[in-house]
This record gives structure tokens, sequence and C-alpha cells, in this order.
């Protein structure tokens, strides 16, 4: 009895440590951020460019802080894990804070680059920060040749 006892909880231990490993592997979208971006570094613009895009490259400039904050809290609880595709379609989204500014590109397939392609995601779920850069279709705008 003892035996079965002692088996039962090593292998309870195990599945719990094996299933925490992976599911412990998954961060928010708000916690990869770095930490200057926020209230000390306040975003006043987001710039959205379409990366090796099919027709005329297009862009949006959000400047409304409604804007702003539409992309920040659509994607804030996006699940991501680390990964290992680098992003080379999508978009290429740039935040402009009042000191810094910080890059990211994301893909139609639930990738995500961070730091200059140095950090690689997969989202895990539904993409709302595609979902929210697609919804504002009515703000694109075809970029001039030395807008490149």
């Amino acid at each position: 009895m003892k035996k079965i006892l002692i088996i039962s909880l090593l292998i309870a231990v195990g599945v719990f440590f094996f299933v925490g490993k992976f599911e412990g592997d998954n961060k928010l979208f708000a916690q990869v951020l770095p930490s200057n971006i926020n209230e000390a570094n306040e975003i006043k613009e987001i710039m959205i460019y379409e990366v090796n895009p099919t027709g005329k490259p297009k862009a949006i400039s959000l400047t409304e802080k409604d804007d702003i904050n539409k992309v920040l809290e659509a994607s804030e609880s996006m699940e991501l894990k680390k990964g290992d595709e680098f992003v080379s379609t999508g978009y290429l989204v740039l935040f402009q804070g009042s000191k810094e500014s910080y890059t990211m590109t994301v893909d139609k397939e639930g990738n995500l680059d961070m730091n200059d392609h140095e950090e690689h995601y997969e989202i895990k779920g539904k993409n709302e920060l595609l979902h929210i850069i697609q919804a504002f279709k009515d703000k694109w705008e075809p970029m001039d040749e030395e807008e490149r």
C-alpha cells in the first residue's frame, strides 16, 4: 500500500512538473514589453508599416490616445511562447515614446519579433495585435518613395 502511494505521489509530482514546464514558458504580451514602455516613457505615436507588401507600400500613424490605447489594450493579454521563427512579412510596429522608441514585427501566422528581431515569440490563441492593426483599415495611407 505504501509503495502504491509513493509511486502515485511521484507520478503526480512528475506530471505537475512536466505540465508546469510547458505552461511556464508562456508569457503575456504586456510582460515581454520592455520596462521602459510605461508611463515614464509615454507612447506618443504608433507607426505601423507593411513588411514586404504585395502592392504599393502603406503605413498608419496613430497619434490619438484612444487609438494608441486600443492597440495596447487589445494585445496586452495575448499569450506568447518563445519561438524561433524570424518574421519577414506582416507589419512593423514602431512605438514612439516621449523618451525612447521600440519596434516589433508581427505576421498573420502568429509570429512576433521583438527587440530588433532578437526575441522571437509564437502567439498562442487569437492574434489580437494583428486583428487591431487590420481594424484601422480606414487609416492606411500610401507611402511615398522618400518615406521608405
